[in-house]
This record gives structure tokens, sequence and C-alpha cells, in this order.
């Protein structure tokens, strides 16, 4: 099957308008509608009534009452391991290692689901890794996001660590030819849902498309409010039975999916707005979920040129323009198919690379002042008059780490006069850009203060893949059973940011916190946030203090922080000029909080 669009109306655009028009039709008459696979995902036809059934946090009935019961019923199921909150002491609520590999040994799927509970970076998953192999259960292949935070930029060390597929949330059907496998969405069950809701969910396993269910204990032990009674599960279970539903584990669908090819076309659904990129080799995926408006789609962070791009499936790959911007990065003009979309099916477009990424900066920021103004070879920046301009230390990106620059990112430079800085690419091409920094009274500013990872750093800067915290934060881990890090907005878990911002910061666990250093000039001072409660887990929030220099200056209890995100203020804050670190952090007391858009507001 092709998937024909070109850069002109009328014929060009028929047979993807045909395919919509087959899909939607199919679906007024009542017909079950498969999803299209024009890329081919599909190695065969999954059967209907295909449901997952997916076990987290290591909860000791896994071993006592779901696995057997499973056995006897010939279902399949995987069982996500984590080690968090009292995994190590309370044998009565979690699993022992013996326990878990015998669930590995009768055939179960065994996954990963982090050491701490949290999986925003690389390393609670290569942590966990450590603890299958010590305890010799099976390296797992599948993975279970907690708190289903997923995080796009991870998905390329994990397919590289040989994951396959990653169960998330969102309540909706695994649609495998337009999902990504690394965002398998899923329902969660609990003595919230009855029989009758759950049947309902199972119902959706049609059309090619897989149901997955998300279990915590059968019942639960540490976190009751995602407890499910034993009696209710086996009423769920022979549902299933009675009914003749093909039961599987995760890693079992890759015997219907293609998971390297999926990976390669399928969107990134929470990296930009529009979707996301992949490159191999020369060649550039770039999977659109949603095409703006105007049909221009902006490829931040890439600055190798492009030759030509081409909608995926274009026999005659008719070319779409490409417009290019004085720091390099491409913008493509996408047609939009006839009528409406089909739900959520990507749109994907190649585009062929050549040579070697352009000497460029794409952004610069001197922690602590505002972000940097660009304009063609300069680049100006306004600090505090507090501000030690000969020691400024500015952090800029380039788009790849092939493309290098003196004096390089992060080295400390005196600004007492115009700095020149060369960057230069592979090609030993080289780009001088004068850099003018300007005192200005009370420019104290929060770094990254709605903790944009992506912003213009590019999709394929190392830096933000290995340390995605967003520029000047530290995280502060103070609380081993608890977590912190970068959440995305659009995976759930959380209503959107009050400014329309893809992400904030999540904080688990007393005494963990983020901070940064920043310098202010004398004069009085109020600090402004948006907090939220995740709902989930937790029936409360923490309490979060705010603090200048470890002196708290505001706190908010836990009653003051709801499901909704709500705007604060601090009292006016009298603070002595120079460099002063701003931090927040959890007290003691249960629950899950999230922060966005901090700033400082200056009165002399």
């Amino acid at each position: 099957m092709t998937y024909p669009i070109s850069n002109t109306s009328g014929t060009s655009l028929l047979r993807f308008g045909l395919l919509l028009s087959v899909a939607v039709t199919a679906r007024v008459f009542g017909v079950t509608a498969v999803d299209p696979d024009p890329y081919n995902i599909m190695l065969q036809e999954v059967p209907e009534k295909t449901v997952v059934l997916s076990f987290d946090d290591s909860v000791v009935s896994h071993a006592t009452v779901v696995a057997p019961l499973l056995k006897e019923l010939k279902f399949g199921g995987s069982f996500y391991i984590a080690d968090f909150d009292h995994f190590k002491t309370r044998k009565d609520w979690y699993m022992t290692w013996e326990q878990i590999k015998g669930l590995a040994d009768a055939g179960f799927d065994v996954g990963n689901h982090t050491l701490g509970h949290g999986g925003a970076s690389l390393e609670p998953w290569l942590n966990m890794e450590k603890e299958f192999s010590a305890n010799k259960v099976p390296k797992p292949t599948t993975l279970a996001w907690p708190v289903y935070a997923v995080y796009p930029y991870l998905y390329r060390p994990l397919g590289e660590n040989q994951y396959t597929f990653g169960r998330a949330g969102g309540n909706r059907p695994y649609r495998p030819t337009v999902d990504h496998p690394l965002n398998a969405p899923s329902w969660g069950i609990g003595d919230h849902t009855t029989l009758e809701q759950f049947i309902s969910y199972a119902k959706r396993a049609t059309g090619g498309r897989f149901v997955l269910f998300t279990f915590h204990g059968v019942p639960e032990g540490e976190h009751t409010a995602v407890s499910l009674a034993p009696e209710k599960f086996k009423q769920m279970m022979q549902y299933l039975k009675d009914n003749q539903y093909n039961v599987i584990s995760l890693r079992d669908a890759g015997k219907y999916v293609d998971v390297k090819k999926a990976a390669k076309f399928l969107p990134f659904p929470s990296t930009y707005p529009w979707g996301g990129m992949k490159r191999d080799g020369n060649l550039l995926y770039i999977s659109l979920g949603n095409i703006p408006a105007d049909g221009k789609v902006t490829l931040p962070g890439v600055t190798t040129r492009i030759a030509r791009a081409w909608v995926a499936g274009d026999e005659k790959k008719q070319p779409l323009k490409v417009t290019i911007v004085d720091t390099g990065v491409p913008t493509l003009e996408v047609p939009r198919p006839p009528g409406e979309p089909a739900s959520g099916y990507p749109t994907v477009i190649i585009a062929a690379l050549t040579g070697a990424p352009i000497a460029t900066i794409l952004d610069l920021v001197i922690p602590g002042a505002p972000a940097a103004t660009i304009s063609g070879d300069e680049i100006r920046v306004n600090v505090p008059l507090a501000a030690d301009v000969t020691k400024l230390a500015p952090i800029y990106h380039t788009g790849s780490p092939e493309v290098t620059g003196q004096p390089a990112s992060g080295a400390s430079a005196d600004f007492t006069q115009p700095q020149t800085y060369i960057i230069t690419a592979a090609d030993r091409a080289t780009r001088r850009y004068r850099v003018t920094v300007t005192k200005s009274l009370g420019t104290a500013c929060v770094t990254n203060p709605g903790f944009e990872i992506f912003d213009t750093a590019g999709e394929f800067d190392i830096t933000r893949e290995t340390n995605p915290t967003g520029a000047t934060w530290t995280f502060k881990k103070a609380n081993h059973n608890g977590e912190i890090g970068i959440r995305d907005l659009t995976a759930g878990g959380a209503p959107p940011a009050p400014d329309g911002s893809r992400h904030c910061v999540f904080m688990r666990g007393p005494g963990n916190g983020v901070a940064q250093p920043i310098t202010f000039d004398k004069g009085n001072y109020t600090i402004s946030f948006d907090a939220v409660k995740r709902s989930g887990y937790e029936k409360t929030a923490a309490p979060l203090q705010v603090a200048i220099d470890d002196q708290v200056v505001f706190r908010l209890e836990s009653s003051q922080i709801t499901e909704k995100w709500a705007s604060y203020t601090t009292p006016v804050i009298p603070i002595a000029a120079g460099t002063h670190t701003l931090s927040f952090t959890l007290g003691e007391g249960e629950g899950m909080d999230m922060l966005d858009n901090i700033a400082l507001h200056f009165a002399k």
C-alpha cells in the first residue's frame, strides 16, 4: 500500500483521501475497520479480541494470586518490576527475587519498571537491569513507564538497549500502526473499575487494535488506592476466558508488530507539537501527528542541509518546498490531505540529508539572565547590575556534537568587552559571532522557568538526551524512595499547564527538589510559580518550600495544592546584591507535586 501526497492539489492527494474515506465509511456503517498500514508495520494480522495484561510494582500478590490464575487459564502476562518504597523491607507487600525469577521461569514476560520508580533518565532503567542480572532474571525487553510518564527523548537509547515495547497510560486501545511501540496506551484497572466498565474496554480489542490493561496489587499492600480485590480480578479474567479472548503479554505483541519499522515511522507524540523525528543514516524520518494549519513544519535543531524531502510512500518522491532561516534550521511546507485526517494517523516525511551539520549557534543563555537575542552574527544578553561580567559562562547549543565552539559552551569568559565566538563544523567551515553583554537593573532571571527541555537545542543534541534536566536547574534527590524529573504534560497525570507549555518538573519524596543560582540586584522581589498535585497513588500533595540560600521564604501546605493548576506568589522578599540559590523542596509528607512557570519579579 502506498501513501502518496504531493505539494500540488488535485489527483496527487486522491489515493490518501480514498484511504481515509474507506476507513471512515467502515466506521459509519458499523463494519470493523482496520487502521491503514502504508508503512507495512504489521507482520501478521492481529486476532480479534487480543488483550495484553500487565502488572506493576512487584507486588507479592502477583506471585501468589495472579500468576497461578493466569497459568490455569493459559493466559500470558507482563510483570513490571520496580525497586522502590518498601520493596526491600516489606516482603509481605512485595515479591522476593526468587518469586520474580519464578515468574520468568514460568514463561511470563518480566519487564522493567525502574530502580526508584522514576523514568526521566536512562539511569534508573539500567540500574534495574543490574538487579535483574544479579538475581539471575533474564534481561527485560519490555518496560512500563512509572506513573504513565512517557519520555520520548529516551526512545532511542532504550531501543538501542533492546527494548521493544513500553506500556503507558491514556485509557484507549493500542493502535500498532499509529502509536509508537514504546508508548502503548492502557487502561488502569482497580477497585474503582466495575466489571461492566472492564468489559466495555475489552470489547474495543478489534480491527487490529490491542487492548492493554494495567493492574497493580491483587490486592495491593502499600498503595491501596490502586488495589484490586482478588475476587473481582477473577471475574474479569473469567469473562476473558468465557468469551475466547487472545490474552497475551506485551512481549508477545512482537509476533504481530515490526518494532524496528514502527519506531522509524511512527510519531514521537510529545517531542514537538506536530510529532517528532528519527534519523537513520542520511535519512530523517519526520512523523507528523498534527500538520500545522499553515502546513509549515519547522525542524528545531536540524542543521544538516536537506537535499530534498518527500512524503513517505510517494513513489515519485515529489519534492516538498524547504526554506532555511539564518541559523540553518529548515522549515518544510507540507500539504494537508483532503477531508478530516484519520484519527491520530501520522503523515511521515522523509528528508534526505547531505553534507555535515553547519556551523551555527541555535540558542544561548547566561544562567540567571534572560535568553539572548540572536540577529545574524550578533548575540546580545542583558544581565543584572550585580553580575560579575568578567566571569560569565554562556551555555549555547549548536544542534550537533560534531559542531564545536571556541570558547566552549559553559566556559567562563570576560564580557567587559564583546567577545567573539568561533563555531566550527565537521567540514572545518566556521562562523564568527559577537556576543555583547549589557548590565540592566533588575534583570535577575530564572533560566528555563517552564522546564522546556526541547526548546531549540535540537533533537540530536546529545546533551539533552543524556542530561534532560533543562539548562541550569540542579535536581536534588535526597530521598531514595522518591523521584524527580521532567514530566511531559501531554502524557496524562496532570492537566495542561496554564500557559499551554508542554513540560513541568515533578517531585516526590521529602527533601527532593530543584535549585539554581541566580544573580540579584539589591532590592525587593517576589517569586511566582504554578503548582498542581498529581492524582493517582497519593491522596494528598506534599508540602512545598521555597527558599533563598536554604532560608525558607514561603511554604505551601498540602491542603493548598489541588488537582487543578493554581498560581502562587511569595510575599515581598528583600534580597542583597549578589548570587543566591533559589530552591523548591518538598517537606515531610506523601504525594507528588508538579511545578511550572517559575518567575522572579523585581521592585526597587
